[in-house]
């Protein structure tokens, strides 16, 4: 496997899916982005360096996310807060709560398609804080189910900052500016040290040390920085005597079942996840746009309980991802996941 580090030189157009309209439309940008951002430029890089499509069939993008760089080389992995932890203290960041999967007392009804509810469990109300990202040791308590404080959270102004830009439609006959066509968008400026961790196998060629890609709308730069990528195991142990586990998507989950994770050998009894988003793009290769589809969101959080037989399947499915139907989908790097014991 082969990781890097992907160094922006400039603002980035990290743009979703969502189509420009009418006059004064704005495009928002996409943080995190998806990870065929990734997976696009490492192809394409490659394939500029003289890789064959036919030599690049077995690629695959095993891990991508914000990160950030220190000094030595030394990679700190970031994640946007998980849908299983809550935070209402704005100032401070000192509250952090885990939401519990609890049954529903007798008489109350809901919709809710599984057996148990995620419950919040506080001394007082609050309105969640939103921006917030885990740091590295926020990262390795969540994996053990270990309670969170501000140490372990970082806002996403300290990690980057969104720049507007007007833009102005052209004639296509005239060359000039065509009345009534201006549109804002936003960029993404990146603060210095913030970047994009990417690994990917299927590959026997690397790309050259300090070279550059193109990353996002507009072709803007990145440098592409040779890097070794740590991630923390969780306790299998723990898990295998409990018989019960949480699952984080680690990029967009895109499942036949809509929300609903495929393959896990053990009972799904309660899960957080967010509006459904919606995947889309460009194939270059055939020269068509690729099907949109829906997908559960990154950060979503589902409780497993009465884990049958042993950890093989499980350890294979943290490493691998989601088996998908779509196997461009899965090359992408969509359907990654990280595995940890329920939270104490």
């Amino acid at each position: 496997m082969t990781s890097i580090f992907l160094d922006p030189l400039d603002v980035l157009y990290l743009r979703g899916n969502k189509l420009f309209a009418d006059a004064g439309a704005h495009g928002e940008a996409l943080m995190p982005p998806w990870p065929s951002l990734a997976a696009g430029a490492i192809r394409s890089r490659l394939m500029a360096e003289g890789v064959s499509l036919e030599a690049l069939a077995d690629f695959r993008l095993t891990q991508f996310g914000l990160a950030r760089l220190h000094d030595g080389g030394v990679i700190e992995h970031l994640w946007p807060l998980p849908a299983d932890v809550i935070v209402s203290d704005e100032i401070a960041l000192g509250d952090a709560t885990y939401l519990r999967p609890s049954t529903t007392p007798a008489g109350i009804a809901s919709s809710h398609a599984l057996p148990k509810l995620p419950t919040l469990q506080t001394e007082k109300p609050g309105k969640p804080v939103g921006g917030l990202w885990l740091t590295g040791d926020g990262i390795a308590a969540w994996l053990a189910g270990q309670p969170l404080n501000a140490k372990h959270f970082v806002r996403s102004g300290e990690l980057w900052q969104t720049d507007p830009r007007l833009g102005i439609a052209l004639d296509p006959k005239t060359r000039s500016a065509a009345e009534g066509k201006i549109y804002t968008t936003e960029t993404t400026a990146l603060k210095k040290g913030i970047g994009f961790i990417a690994a990917y196998e299927g590959s026997a060629n690397k790309l050259p040390a300090e070279s550059l890609v193109r990353l996002g709308g507009d072709g803007r730069g990145a440098v592409v920085r040779s890097v070794t990528s740590h991630t923390t195991a969780p306790d299998w142990a723990r898990i295998e005597k409990e018989g019960r586990f949480r699952l984080m998507l680690t990029t967009p989950g895109l499942f036949s079942g809509g929300w609903r994770p495929d393959g896990i050998p053990a009972a799904l009894v309660a899960a957080s996840v967010s509006r459904a988003e919606t995947i889309s793009g460009w194939d270059i290769v055939t020269n068509k746009p690729k099907p949109a589809q829906r997908v559960a969101p990154t950060g979503s959080v589902y409780w497993f309980e009465n884990l049958t037989g042993n950890l093989t399947t499980l350890k294979a499915l943290a490493q691998n991802g989601f088996p998908m139907e779509d196997p461009a989908r899965h090359a992408e790097g969509f359907g990654k996941l990280v595995i940890a014991p329920w939270a104490v």
